[in-house]
């Protein structure tokens, strides 16, 4: 039996004003598929955050309430190095730095947001310049270097990259916030957006963030929120992007595709316990402090399901 009958897969975005009307890159989208084949929405496109949460909270509380339960997944990290949490807040929670930030974090319904200056604030309290690096050109401040080698006293600052970073090829350091590929502002203004998204009325006490309210397991949750991370599939986006498809919205509709079809086959639980071959060590970080990206460590069998038929009855 499947785990879940939606799933819904988000292409995130850290624009400092709202996007243009028109359809566009490097804007937020969100797919939706079934792992019964069902019929599903035209993949959204949201103008800003609120806007993108606000539709996202009425769909996933909409799909509860009709007894469908829920996968979404979010392509920017749930979690920052080892370390991280406890020097920020004192404990070694992911979801403790969450809330620090989302106490911090200011993003108002047309985008206009004070993330720079939160990664100001947390670079000043370790030794030297960094870890945070990269700014647009009209932007000043002496606390966020423009670029990675300008960073000092790297000896005291915490790790680059967290253990599924290491693993997962292509992925970015969480401490880079501009320039291409960046995820360290998406991350910023994400973390607090989940918190809202959690604790929207319409769904608060249905849905979990994993791993850190699950565990590296299966979670039993009506709702579920993940870290994904769509490049896994890059080479089977390619070969599905429709002509003059805009790639951000190829990416969300063909992950979201790729997760419910295996999801109908039964294939999906294995996903929540992480790759094989994580040390009990690592899996005590990962789940406590760093997240995972769901499909990391069983691309293979993620690629193969898009070649399935979506007929239950054939995937067993």
């Amino acid at each position: 039996m499947p785990l879940f009958h939606t799933h819904v897969v988000v292409d995130w975005s850290a624009r400092s004003k709202p996007s243009p009307e028109r359809e566009s890159r490097d804007a937020i989208w969100w797919a939706v598929a079934r792992s019964d084949g069902g019929s599903v929405p035209e993949p959204a496109y949201a103008r800003t955050r609120h806007e993108a949460l606000e539709g996202l909270a009425a769909f996933i509380a909409g799909e509860l309430d009709a007894g469908r339960r829920v996968l979404a997944g979010f392509d920017f990290p749930f979690g920052y190095p080892a370390g991280v949490a406890k020097h920020l807040t004192g404990e070694a929670s992911a979801l403790a730095l969450r809330d620090w930030l989302a106490a911090r974090i200011e993003d108002a319904p047309d985008n206009a947001n004070n993330r720079y200056a939160v990664a100001a604030v947390i670079n000043r309290t370790y030794p030297g310049l960094g870890p945070f690096w990269g700014h647009p050109p009209t932007w000043r401040c002496p606390d966020v270097p423009a670029r990675a080698s300008a960073r000092t006293g790297q000896d005291c600052h915490p790790p680059e990259r967290r253990i599924a970073d290491l693993r997962a090829t292509g992925a970015k350091t969480v401490w880079q916030l501009a320039y291409a590929g960046s995820v360290g502002s998406q991350m910023l203004l994400g973390l607090p957006a989940l918190k809202r998204l959690v604790a929207d009325p319409r769904i608060e006490g249905r849905a979990a963030v994993w791993p850190f309210h699950t565990g590296l397991r299966a979670p039993e949750a009506q709702a579920v929120i993940a870290e994904v991370y769509p490049s896994l599939l890059r080479n089977e986006v390619r070969v599905r992007r429709q002509a003059g498809e805009i790639l951000d919205r190829a990416q969300v509709r063909v992950n979201a595709d790729a997760f419910a079809r295996l999801d109908a086959c039964g294939g999906l639980a294995p996903f929540f316990e992480g790759a094989p071959g994580l040390t009990p060590g690592e899996r005590r970080l990962i789940a406590a402090e760093e997240a995972w990206i769901l499909g990391l460590g069983h691309e293979e069998a993620l690629k193969g399901t898009l070649t399935q038929v979506r007929d239950l009855h054939l995937c067993s």
